[in-house]
């Protein structure tokens, strides 16, 4: 939502102010920059560390025309500084160094300032909230810490404001197959006097603290309702509570993300206020009771995390109503009954993850109805039943499937053909034997396979090797597969191979060249072990 929101709000500044005849950013050559502003950007760029010489182009008299630098082509003043590095986790090739220097307050034109994702140090400058005539700031993940100024009030023309001093993966594969969010947290930002500031921000449109320590004991909900025109309120992580009241005044708010923080409640009834949400994450805390039938009147909603709470009772017939819904994560709760009959009425849906429930009763066959979904995860569960092709009628764009540990049956004709290409399948402990499933066949994207303890009383078909050269972890332990083992081909992408407690007989064969985790144990194989010495096998590091 933040990307989105960033799109569009830059399309309206440049609307706003790259076209009207008061302001327009130039970075011709036809514009030279105020003498005194170019002299201040300089003895910025001097006080920091630029190892891959980011600003090597701030040189010269002609200001305008270095990276990231815009100005009035009118007046000639800076009123744009965009340094976000474009970096990530891994690596800190593109970030920028040091301490901000007091002479960028000189910039007193600024209309836009981001010196996001960089390695910034010392405190928030108190110095930025001079800037009076500033509409956007981002300083999110910038390396600058300490507590948030309340200096920021005096920014009365500011719409988007991001101290954001955290960074949320989401949607990635972690810990046996589960999909959900990873939060790294940067260096400490704090609020120590409370936000009373930010009521004076009243034209405020976004608003990201997510990862500011905020605390329980600070009244953050009276300062941020004083904000008519607010769309995103983004405060993830930042250790707070919420109040028990009925109405708000941020109405207009469309995106909403109150994760990580612990809240031990109810979903609130303000929350119903809120008729135009689209996005809705309220992962990671201790939100209990039901899911309320208000939200699935929210047409515009696109996105639902509730994942990790203490959610109880089913899940409403009401969300499936929700035609506009692409995303929805109930994982890690306590639902329980069946899931919604009416499930195929969810058209647009292409993420939806109920794992870890208390979830009863046949899958739906309205689920076959879901043609955009993508991703399906109903693991840990106690869904019953037998899964048919009908399940899966118009499911043509599902690449993750995640069954496991559900005492289900999967029944499938030899001759069946998915419509689907799977990158992942997970059915572990489901009943999928005795034969091995025909259809793997054509599933030749396959790159995570497990069909642990799935009742298979097989030998592995002369196909198997086909798809298995592109497997990187695959799991078929304790089954009752009989027969040789697979030829592994020294190239294949296998990193993971347990196929341990079955019935395999003969003698070892060659070791993938990249394995790491090899458990052939319980079987009935014979003869010698293959080359393990660091030279056929240099990653393997348990055998």
């Amino acid at each position: 939502m933040e990307t989105s929101f960033l799109i569009i709000f830059t399309f309206l500044f440049l609307q706003r102010f790259g076209t009207s005849r008061n302001t327009m950013i130039s970075t011709s050559s036809n514009v030279t920059c105020i003498e005194r502003e170019r002299l201040s950007l300089l003895v910025f760029k001097q006080t920091l560390t630029d190892r891959f010489n980011l600003l090597s182009t701030w040189t010269g008299v002609e200001g305008c025309e270095w990276q990231g630098v815009g100005c009035d082509s009118r007046n000639r003043h800076v009123v744009k500084l965009d340094l976000r590095a474009s970096t990530s986790l891994k690596t800190d090739a593109n970030l920028l160094q040091g301490e901000l220097s007091p002479s960028l307050q000189n910039l007193k034109h600024l209309l836009y300032l981001d010196l996001s994702m960089n390695g910034f140090s010392g405190n928030i400058p108190e110095f930025l909230g001079s800037f009076e005539h500033l509409k956007y700031l981002n300083l999110s993940c910038s390396g600058l810490g300490g507590v948030v100024p309340h200096h920021l009030g005096n920014l009365s023309r500011l719409q988007y404001l991001d101290l954001r001093n955290s960074f949320v993966l989401d949607q990635i594969h972690y810990d046996n197959h589960r999909t959900g969010s990873r939060f790294v947290k940067f260096s400490k930002v704090s609020i120590m006097d409370g936000l009373g500031w930010v009521s004076s921000l009243s034209s405020l449109r976004h608003l990201d603290l997510s990862g500011v320590t905020i605390g329980k004991h600070i009244d953050w909900f009276h300062p941020v309702n004083m904000l008519p025109s607010l769309l995103t309120l983004n405060l993830a992580y930042s250790d707070i509570d919420i109040p028990s009241i009925k109405f708000v005044n941020f109405t207009s708010l469309n995106s909403l993300d109150l994760s990580g923080n612990g809240i031990s409640s109810t979903i609130p009834i303000w929350l119903s206020n809120l008729t135009g949400l689209m996005h809705l994450n309220l992962y990671s805390n201790d939100f209990h009771g039901k899911i309320p039938d208000f939200l699935g009147t929210f047409r515009e909603l696109a996105s639902i995390d509730l994942s990790s709470n203490s959610l109880n009772a089913s899940i409403p017939d009401m969300l499936c109503n929700l035609s506009s819904l692409v995303h929805l994560q109930l994982s890690r709760n306590m639902f329980s009954g069946p899931i919604p009959a009416n499930l195929g009425l969810l058209s647009r849906i292409e993420d939806l993850y109920l794992y870890n429930n208390q979830l009863s009763g046949n899958i739906p066959m309205s689920l076959g109805q879901l043609s955009k979904l993508k991703n399906l995860d109903l693991s840990d569960n106690s869904l019953v039943g037998v899964l048919s092709e009908t399940h899966f009628t118009k499911l043509n764009n599902l690449s993750y499937l995640a069954l496991k540990s559900n005492p289900l049956a999967l029944n499938f004709s030899t001759q069946w053909i998915p419509p689907f290409q799977l990158q992942m399948f997970f059915a572990s402990s489901c009943n999928i034997g005795p034969h091995f499933p025909n259809w793997l066949q054509t599933q030749t994207n396959l790159q995570r396979l497990d069909l642990s303890n799935s009742s298979i009383r097989d030998s592995l078909p002369k196909w198997f090797e086909n798809i298995l050269s592109r497997i990187s972890e695959l799991d078929l332990s304790y089954n009752q597969i009989s027969g040789k083992l697979p030829r592994f081909h020294g190239n294949s992408s296998n990193q993971i191979l347990k196929m341990n407690s079955n019935k395999f007989d003969g003698s070892l064969a060659t070791f993938p060249s990249n394995v790491k985790y090899l458990d052939l144990s319980h079987n009935l194989l014979s003869g010698h072990i293959p080359q393990t010495d660091g030279t056929m096998n240099p990653n393997l590091g348990i055998l």
